[in-house]
């Protein structure tokens, strides 16, 4: 089916609107992508100070825990020391623990066990005993975490001289320290919470700084250490939108660019749609032209593509031109149907087979149409002379142009197919069967249907003169005839002509 200039340059349109729809919805979905990410970064790093601040905290309360248990006297007096000589130490110890709510120096007897301690919160003394059995460095938990008194313990093991523990130094820090870390890492309006894993394996908040928020605002998680806290942090400020800022100047550019495509392809459609008309003009002109007889030199034409068929065109049509009048000159042309008469049918029926020999033999096809004497009884000679003529035209549409097309006389014409074996010019004249109309207009509204018989050989060898193969034709048009019309005999100039032998019958 043939397709308008209109609905091609739609196509195009259509598809660099996709295009385009398409490389702004990668470049909406890799803009969010990296702003997500940059925010989630710049998240991540705010949580990652802070837990940094926090881990450098716990290592110094470490480090100045080990430093005590390692201060002479402390084993000994966990091994033979009296209560109150514990506590006046403890009180001691305490104060040179920055941040530090109470001190408990916790002996270990033979057996593994803890001594009893007053004062001492069970979830510590459960504490130390967890960390004891464990060869890793204590990790910090909170306990009374609902209370005024909530702290979170460090302990370290005291050893004696022999590297054996004797006992453990319990340690238990105020909370302000590590809220004090988290205002000061906290941006404006934002939240941070610190987790601790519970028993259960479940978790359980022990310290809050600012206001959690229901908005869809980055969430960042960061872990103090196995099995420590974990940081919550919930940033205050949410990802701007896609479009705001500059981005909606650029988008307003794009926008721009793009009803420029679509201006420049509506020109262009013009343009070629005024193009193609003009030159279809020049092209009906130049049919006109030759038509009457006169073929112009130039033809205004507007498009380049076209001018290089358009002359050949012109080159043709000049050619033929000059060859009708050529053959009109000569007498060789047959008035009515503008074809080589039986003279130029004759003329190069010889030169084509003095020239078989060398380039190989050519085959002659006979053609009668079939009740052309009753068209013009019936309709009048001038139905039978625009039958003719229709013939004539249907016929030249689709001979080839290296073949001779003649009119011997009245109804009967003749092809000779150039250089055709007698196999090729049967599928030529199967083609010619199919391709030629079924029907031809005649004067007065008059519909004539076409029916044709034809008689088929080919130059042989063995011919003395050009008529033998002319005759064979005959005398297979001869016994089409006989066998019904509407059909095509063939003559082998070597098996002869069969009894009963057809290309096609319609």
């Amino acid at each position: 089916m043939a397709q308008s200039l209109r609905n091609i340059h739609l196509q195009v349109f259509l598809i660099l609107l996709l295009c385009f729809a398409a490389i702004g919805y990668a470049g909406f979905l890799a803009l969010r992508d990296v702003q997500q990410a940059s925010y989630h970064e710049r998240a991540s790093q705010v949580a990652g100070d802070t837990s940094k601040r926090i881990n450098e905290l716990v290592a110094q309360q470490r480090e100045a825990l080990e430093k005590t248990a390692q201060q002479p006297g402390i084993a000994a007096l966990l091994q033979r020391g009296a209560a109150p000589e514990r506590s006046r130490k403890q009180e001691e110890i305490k104060s040179q623990l920055t941040g530090a709510a109470s001190v408990h120096l916790l002996p270990r007897n033979s057996l593994g066990a803890f001594s009893a301690t007053d004062g001492l919160d069970p979830a510590c003394l459960d504490y130390v005993r967890r960390m004891a059995g464990t060869n890793a460095p204590a990790v910090p938990e909170f306990h009374s975490v609902d209370s005024p008194n909530g702290h979170y313990g460090l302990t370290v093991a005291v050893r004696d001289e022999n590297r054996n523990p004797v006992g453990y130094l319990l340690a238990g820090f105020t909370r302000a320290s590590l809220q004090e870390i988290l205002e000061q890492s906290r941006p404006e309006n934002a939240y941070m919470e610190l987790q601790q894993p519970t028993a259960e394996g479940a978790t359980q908040t022990v310290l809050t700084v600012g206001k959690s928020s229901d908005t869809s605002a980055t969430i960042v998680t960061s872990t103090l250490g196995p099995g420590q806290w974990t940081l919550i942090y919930q940033p205050a400020e949410l990802p701007p939108p896609i479009l705001s800022g500059n981005r909606v100047y650029y988008l307003a550019v794009i926008l721009v660019v793009f009803v420029a495509i679509f201006v420049v392809l509506f020109r262009l459609y013009r343009h070629t749609l005024s193009a193609v008309r003009h030159d279809i003009h020049s092209l009906i002109r130049m049919f006109r032209d030759l038509r009457e007889g006169s073929v112009r030199v130039g033809y205004p034409m507007a498009l380049r593509e076209f001018s290089e068929i358009f002359d050949y065109l012109r080159d043709r049509g000049q050619k033929l031109m000059k060859e009708k009048e050529k053959l009109k000159d000569m007498g060789l042309m047959d008035h009515l149907s503008q074809l080589g008469n039986r003279r130029h049918f004759e003329a190069r029926l010889k030169d084509l087979f003095d020239a078989s020999k060398a380039n190989g033999p050519s085959s002659v096809l006979i053609i009668d149409m079939d009740h052309f004497k009753a068209v013009n009884d019936k309709h009048g000679h001038d139905a039978g002379d625009a039958l003719i003529v229709g013939f004539a035209n249907a016929l030249r549409k689709v001979v080839r142009q290296t073949d001779v097309l003649a009119r011997l006389g009245g109804d009967e014409f003749c092809i000779i197919y150039t250089y055709a074996s007698l196999d090729k010019a049967k599928a030529l004249a199967e083609r010619l069967r199919k391709q030629l109309p079924r029907e031809i207009p005649l004067p007065k509204g008059v519909i004539h249907q076409l029916r044709w018989t034809g008689g088929l050989s080919a130059m042989h060898d063995k011919d003395a003169k050009p008529d033998d193969v002319l005759w064979r034709a005959d005398q297979a048009l001869f016994q089409a005839k006989e066998a019904g019309r509407n059909l095509t005999r063939v003559y082998d100039p070597v098996a002869g002509l069969p009894a009963k032998k057809q290309i096609m019958s319609s």
